[in-house]
């Protein structure tokens, strides 16, 4: 029994390879890959398939075989290396096979037979060298030969010049090397041998990936009276290098992983570490395992639904020529729709769209695509693009813009404090913040309409306004837009949120601030009454300060004095009168010194108080 997976997408042989098999069924996935089954005849010379190099990775990672004889099979092709493989054990390069004073240069001491007009030479092949020009020029080329006497002979190397090599291994290997230039020249294929050691001619299938193009969805959307009429055309090519002659297309849909796993290009490992490559075993753990899998006929019903994708498979067989491209239905249901005024709360569009809410009817999954969609009034009235749809779930299909209407949302925020205590000289407030947000909607002329207001909703914020039905990311609202009349419409969010403040850590600024927002009268009279013991504090701090600035400026002026005094040591009226002057200054400076001692006594009571009102 073969299987071909929904899941997987796959691209055929090219001409050649048809010789031997026939193809029987593509399946196209959006994964970017593709699968072949196929079916050929197995016998003693085994199955011969030519397939573009650019496909022999993914070829060599998936090929299926179902063989009914059990045998072990066997992949032989050319290997990547090509021309320089062929030319390793070569004793020329390939440039010298179009240069044949090269090839001369190459192949010096082989047996050859050198004819130039009515002259011929034999010998072993000595190589090339300039020499002059019948006519005297220079810029001609002798071949040089030692005969079998020892002679060396020299002949002129032009078109009248024919060379003949003796031994049959050189001729072997000249004409190896021209085998593997024309190989080279078909380096874009590579002929690959499936073969096993039971030689009974026998049918086998085969079933492997290849690169393809994603195949496409565009949906023709009828919206009628009794819902949404879904076609769903396909775009699909043929990048298989062959003709499909009335294969059975399967599309599928799934996020599949499709590796691009280097199994035909060259990698050298370094020396001193194990290679990266193991000889392939004809009958490895992979091989095992792939040729375990299922392959089963394609089910006779038309749909099938796994957990991640969908798979259609087309009732009648497709033929398509290779590089040509085709579009046609393979899907067609009425899906469950409402038509809606749809404006996209956050958005600032002036003008919301219009849009379908379609739900998949389906027990299987709907492929995104684009959208065009037509109704009776508008004819063709928009295109949108509709992700793909799981079974029940709904979308919405936006395919024009609604221009009569005019829309305006204005946002505005209001915050209070609910709650607030104190605790160890910390503010503990409970802030609620009110989010207003206003949709302003002017309404069409032409008639009346209702609006689905799709809200955004916020991390955080708790929905207020009733009536709405809360979606992933958004609340649904219904509003009634009149004829020619405007709406107003207001969505209101609340958030509450915490804050903690130490109060001796606020400025009297900041405390106006917070005794404005407090919730009640007692707890503002307690920030009146802090606000007025910081203030009478910082009144106290000043006039600390001024007296210590006037005490130091009276012991300055003291000391200024005495030593003027003891510098003119006489017992004039202005000495006397100077030392009047600094028992004077002594007085004063007690004073001082008092006023400040009460103030500071003052300090530390309004401060006492300060604490015990935090208390």
């Amino acid at each position: 029994m073969r299987s071909i997976s929904a899941l997987v997408l796959c691209t055929a042989l090219t001409t050649p390879a048809m010789a031997e098999t026939q193809l029987r069924a593509v399946t196209l996935s959006t994964a970017g890959v593709a699968m072949l089954d196929a079916e050929g005849q197995m016998g003693a010379d085994g199955l011969r398939l030519t397939l573009r190099r650019a496909d022999m990775d993914d070829f060599l990672k998936s090929l299926r075989l179902a063989d009914p004889s059990g045998a072990t099979p066997r992949l032989t092709m050319s290997g990547p290396g090509g021309l320089e493989d062929a030319f390793a054990t070569l004793p020329f390069s390939p440039e010298a096979l179009s240069d044949l004073s090269a090839l001369i240069d190459a192949m010096q001491g082989a047996p050859a037979r050198l004819t130039r007009r009515a002259a011929t030479v034999e010998g072993r092949l000595m190589g090339t060298g300039a020499t002059p020009c019948d006519d005297g020029r220079a810029g001609c080329i002798a071949v040089s030969l030692m005969d079998a006497e020892g002679q060396i002979v020299q002949l002129p190397l032009d078109d009248a010049t024919t060379l003949v090599l003796d031994d049959p291994a050189d001729r072997a290997a000249l004409a190896s090397g021209l085998d593997a230039i024309r190989t080279q020249g078909r380096a874009s294929r590579v002929e690959v041998t499936i073969d096993s050691n039971d030689p009974t001619p026998r049918n086998v299938d085969l079933g492997w990936l290849q690169p393809a193009p994603v195949w496409k969805t565009a949906w023709r959307a009828v919206d009628g009276p009794e819902g949404l009429a879904l076609t769903g055309w396909a775009v699909i090519e043929n990048t298989t290098g062959q003709d499909w002659n009335d294969v059975s297309l399967t599309l599928a849909t799934g996020a599949v992983r499709a590796l691009d796993a280097r199994l035909y290009d060259r990698v050298d490992a370094p020396r001193e570490k194990a290679p990266q490559f193991a000889p392939m075993l004809a009958q490895s753990a992979v091989t095992r395992e792939l040729a375990a899998t299922p392959m089963v006929e394609a089910a006779p019903v038309q749909m099938t639904e796994g957990s991640s994708f969908s798979a259609y498979t087309l009732s009648e067989p497709v033929s398509l020529a290779s590089g040509q491209m085709l579009s046609l239905p393979f899907l067609q249901e009425q899906a469950a729709t409402e038509r809606l005024t749809l404006y996209r709360g956050g958005s600032h569009a002036p003008h919301p769209m219009m849009a379908l809410d379609v739900t998949n009817p389906l027990p299987l999954r709907l492929p995104a695509g684009v959208v065009t969609v037509y109704d009776a009034q508008r004819g063709h009235a928009g295109d949108a693009m509709m992700p793909e749809l799981a079974p029940k779930d709904s979308a919405l299909v936006e395919f024009a813009e609604d221009s009569a209407i005019r829309i305006r949302e204005d946002l505005a925020e209001q915050a209070r404090i609910t709650e607030a205590r104190i605790r160890d000289g910390v503010l503990i407030a409970s802030e609620r913040t009110e989010r207003t947000t206003s949709y302003r909607a002017e309404g069409a002329e032409d008639g009346a309409r209702v609006l689905t207001l799709l809200h955004p909703q916020r991390p955080g914020w708790d929905m207020q306004t009733e009536g709405g039905t809360s979606a992933l990311d958004a609340t649904r609202f219904t509003v009634d837009l009149p004829q020619g009349q405007i709406t107003q419409f207001k969505v209101i969010e609340t958030r509450t949120s915490r804050t903690q403040l130490a109060l001796l850590d606020l400025s009297r600024d900041d405390l106006a601030y917070w005794e404005g927002r407090m919730p009640d009268a007692e707890t503002r009279a307690f920030f009146a009454d802090l606000r007025d013991l910081r203030q009478q504090q910082a009144a106290l701090r000043t006039r600390i300060a001024e007296t210590r600035s006037a005490e130091e400026t009276l012991i300055a002026d003291q000391d200024r004095l005495a030593r003027l005094v003891d510098q003119l040591g006489d017992e004039s009226d202005a000495n006397f009168d100077r030392l009047a002057r600094i028992d004077a200054i002594d007085a004063e400076i007690d004073s001082v010194r008092q006023e400040r001692a009460t103030l500071e006594t003052q300090l530390r009571a309004s401060e006492e108080r300060m604490g015990a009102l935090l208390r």
